[in-house]
């Protein structure tokens, strides 16, 4: 997800992380135009990288696609058929091959190897990644939240923080959220003045509620380390209980029944 804006140097400087991807796959390309000599294979792993990357620069082909078809926001996207991996792992072994000479041949593995560790960052120490708890893969407090939430057989809205907003509608497709991924990704969708709320450091409790009774919301999911101007139970939203990190209220005056 990159921010808008941003002209296709600075997405693919953001794209490129630390650079030493990138580095590697210019080294990679560099290489394999001055010394693969199968035809077959540079048309199909050298020429077609340059001409994306080259494209993806073109400031008519990146105006088409940020502005006349509206994807700024996931430009980035473009970059992933550039086969960065492919021709990198290619050029290695071309290299391997090409040098029978086991000190060329160790000094190539072991820089790649160096690349790729500094490269690289362990991506379960993302916020965002928990250790499995379960077959579904899903934080167990969240499931217990569903769970409590559930009205047979019918759709309710609930709204939740960002950090566990992708988990309730895997765990469930009777959840209806008043945001999702697009808020996210661009910050503006349905129901943003809600988004805008549930993002402060301090949560406006008055107005926060009067929002999702408004938009029919039935459970509100807060995160207990947020600050609360005001009792939700003063403005028609009950405590449910403690989830993990997590408090729930609910609506004590939209309809929880089922559908007849």
């Amino acid at each position: 997800m990159l921010e808008r804006g941003l002209n296709p140097f600075e997405i693919i400087k953001l794209y490129s992380g630390n650079a030493t991807f990138m580095l590697m796959f210019a080294m990679s390309l560099l290489y394999l135009w001055c010394f693969e000599k199968d035809k077959v294979k540079k048309s199909v792993l050298v020429f077609p990288s340059v001409v994306m990357i080259v494209l993806f620069v073109f400031p008519l082909f990146s105006h088409l696609f940020m502005n006349k078809l509206d994807e700024e926001g996931t430009y980035y996207r473009f970059l992933w058929i550039v086969p960065t991996t492919i021709v990198s792992s290619y050029a290695l072994f071309h290299i391997l091959d090409r040098f029978k000479n086991k000190i060329v041949m160790i000094a190539a593995f072991v820089f790649v190897t160096v690349c790729i560790l500094i490269g690289g960052v362990f991506m379960y120490d993302a916020p965002v990644f928990y250790k499995a708890e379960n077959a579904y893969q899903i934080p167990s407090y969240v499931i217990d939240m569903c769970d409590d939430m559930r009205i047979n057989d019918r759709e309710y809205e609930a709204v939740f923080p960002d950090e566990i907003l992708q988990y309730p509608r895997l765990y469930s497709a009777y959840i209806v959220l008043p945001y999702g991924f697009e808020m996210l990704q661009h910050g503006v969708g349905e129901h943003e003045d809600i988004h805008n709320e549930m993002v402060k450091d301090t949560i406006d409790v008055k107005t926060l509620s009067a929002l999702c009774e408004e938009n029919v919301v039935h459970y509100i999911v807060i995160n207990s380390n947020k600050k609360l101007d005001g009792r939700f139970e003063d403005y028609h939203y009950d405590f449910v209980g403690d989830y993990g990190p997590y408090k729930m209220y609910r609506s004590n005056t939209l309809y929880l029944g089922n559908w007849n």
